[in-house]
Parts: structure tokens; sequence; C-alpha cells
């Protein structure tokens, strides 16, 4: 590929000696006493993941950063191939057909559109940008073809800023993500209200505080849809999280700063039906799981396996099973090598099904989608890799 994504091994990743933990020893981190988890407000029925089936298939040279479910067991790769390429894979991993609508950059994220192609959003080089990168946004048939692309002004100086593209219910998308000048300076958290055609809506800019790390590898952040078609966005105050909600016109509702549960690093975020907010966040060697209702009050905040040294870095609700369905990389009880971890736990934080990669297979997970009928699907860095796990059995 001509440019790393991300996860390469020249960045570090949370852990590493050189790099300061969020929050200091005096704050208590997420799990701990202070932050008792309650009976689950309107909990689904007893969910399960039992008889999980679990298939894994590595495209050759396909770094997808996302994967969209389309029809039957088919899924769009968005960011492969070649970074800036898109692909449609079948049931059994093989490519149905490949484009690469944005040569030379960054594909991110992409939605599906009412005609039944592709609204994809990334990042390009651009010269008029103070972080002399810009965020690109295309129109692309249901073979991946290109039909309209547009420049949204700047982007994140980093190759690792998190782009959200999802579809509204009322039509159009909204697009989340942060933007910087040079070398990272000033960045700020953005929404983006879209019509059909990509056209700008509404918008609006969040300054992030001095000393947040967002547009460091380690923090991604993300955006999620409330039920009633308000936007909740996942960002960094400093040393910790910070979670933004606000209408489709990008009115601001709540701006919350999550102090209590700790100093933690953002990594994904997710909705649930009953508007509450679930949160995937990672700090050194640990990985959180936090439970928000719909105002953005903390319910309960976990953490897994921190002696495993553990990261998960993407979540998603699962409507037909009720699960969280979380993704990410772990050293493993032998402590070895980093390799793929993938869990479900339910909307109490109970873990219900847990999966551990084998030595030597690809390191991460930074991708998870809920597919149609339960179960989901992953992707992962970097000897690309995607799983599908389905329940084979569940009440």
């Amino acid at each position: 590929m001509d440019a790393e994504p991300p996860g390469s091994e020249d960045v570090e990743p949370p852990g590493s000696e050189d790099v300061e933990p969020p929050g200091s020893e005096d704050v208590e981190p997420p799990g701990s006493e202070d932050v008792e988890p309650p009976a689950p407000v309107d909990s689904e029925p007893e969910s399960c993941v039992e008889g999980t089936e679990v298939s894994f298939f590595a495209p050759s040279g396909m770094d997808a950063d996302w994967l969209l479910p389309v029809d039957g067991e088919r899924l769009i790769a968005v960011g492969a191939p070649a970074n800036g390429g898109v692909a449609e894979l079948d049931e059994a991993g093989h490519v149905v057909w490949s484009s690469i609508p944005l040569p030379g950059g960054f594909l991110k994220t992409g939605a599906k559109t009412e005609d039944g192609g592709l609204m994809v959003a990334g990042q390009v080089d651009d010269s008029t940008s103070p972080s002399r990168t810009g965020l690109w946004l295309g129109r692309l048939d249901g073979a991946g073809q290109l039909l309209a692309s547009r420049r949204l002004g700047p982007s994140a100086f980093s190759a690792h800023v998190d782009i959200e593209l999802l579809r509204h219910p009322t039509g159009g998308y909204v697009l989340s993500t942060h933007d910087s000048e040079a070398q990272g300076a000033a960045p700020r958290l953005r929404l983006v209200r879209l019509d059909d055609a990509g056209e700008i809506v509404h918008e609006r800019f969040m300054p992030i505080a001095p000393g947040s790390a967002i547009t460091e590898s380690w923090s991604r952040g993300g955006a999620a849809l409330l039920p009633g078609g308000d936007v909740v966005q996942l960002t960094a105050h400093a040393g910790y999280l910070r979670v933004v909600r606000s209408t489709e016109q990008t009115a601001p509702v709540f701006d919350r700063v999550l102090e209590e549960v700790g100093g933690a690093w953002p990594q994904d975020i997710a909705a649930l039906p009953d508007g509450r907010i679930a949160i995937a966040a990672i700090s050194l060697g640990q990985s959180h799981v936090i439970l928000l209702d719909a105002e953005g009050a903390v319910i309960w905040a976990r953490t897994y396996h921190p002696e495993l040294d553990t990261e998960l870095h993407a979540i998603s609700h699962d409507p037909s099973t009720g699960l969280l369905h979380l993704g990410g990389a772990t050293r493993g009880t032998d402590g070895g090598t980093q390799r793929i971890w993938l869990l479900s736990v339910d909307t109490a934080g109970e873990l219900r099904w847990e999966y551990e990669g084998d030595v030597g297979t690809p390191s991460r997970i930074n991708g998870i989608t809920s597919l149609p009928g339960g179960g989901f699907a992953a992707a992962g860095f970097h000897d690309f890799v995607y799983a599908v796990v389905r329940p084979t059995t569940c009440p």
C-alpha cells in the first residue's frame, strides 16, 4: 500500500512507557467501587450467543477501516483496497467487485444511499487546509463507481482521525469528525448535517480542551444516532471522556465530561433503542465499557480483564439479541503478542461471550457492526482480517 493504515508498527499504542495515562492516581478508574452497576432499566429479554459460529476471512491486500452490511450475508469493505477503495465481499470472503474512488487518500466510513449506492467519506491531501489534509465526500453507484465528490473543508493532520457517516432516518446524513490546524494544534469536534446529495445543511464546531489526545492514534472518538434522530458524539476533554448530544440540526442538547469514571481515551460509541448510550474506552493496558442514560448520566462502568493488557476499540448494539458486541486487542492469558479480542456483554455489563485469537493472528479489531438477524461483523488491522460472528441458537 502507498500509506500505512492506523495500527501500523511505528505508532506506539497505549501502554508504552513514555505516555502518561489519563487521570491522576487519586482518580478511581472505571469499574471502581464508587460506580456500582444498578439493576438495568427496561432491559432486554434474556439474551444469548450460545452455539456461536465464528468465521474469519483475510482477502489479500484488504486493510478495510469499516464494514457495511448489504444484501444477505454480503459486506462492503470501506478503505480497501489501497486505502482509498471499496469492495463488496460475499459470505465466504471473496471479492465480488472492488474500485478505488479516492486514489492516494484514506476512505474511513460509508453509508448506503436510497438508490442502492454508497456515500463514503475520507481524507485527502489538501494544500489549502491548515493541516494540509482535507475531508472528502463521495457518492458511488452500487458497483463502487464514483458519481460525484466534494471537499468539506479541513481534516486533522493525522490519518488516524475518526470519521463517522450515518444515514439519518428523516433523510440525508450526519457526519462527525475532528479537525485541527497543522500538527494537531487547536483541535475541534465537528458535526455536519448533510442532505441526500451531500450538501451541508447545518454544522457546528466545538473546541477540544488543551491536552486532549484526540488526534493521537489511540484516541478515536465516534458518533451514533439516538431514537428520534439526535446525535451523540464521543470525544476527549484532556484526559477524560466527553459526550456531546445534539439535535439533527446540530443544536446542543448536553455536553458532559465523565470525570466520575476516571481517565480514559475515547474509542467508540453506540446508541440503544431506548436512548441509552454505550461507550468503549481504553487506558493503559485496560479496556472499559460504560453505559449512560439518555441524559448522559453514568449507569455503570466496568473494566474487563485488566490483567491481560487489553484494548477495546469498537462497540455496537445488536437489537436482535440485546447484546453489546465489542472488539479490540489483548495480549492474552499467556501475556504474549497482541492478538484479536472479541466479546459480547449484556446491558447489565455481564460478559456473555468471548473470543481470544491465537498467537500470530492479526493484532487488533477496530470496527464492529451488528448484522441483520443477530451477530456482528468485525474489521481489523493490519494483516486485514474480518470476522463474522453469528449465534446459532438463541431463545
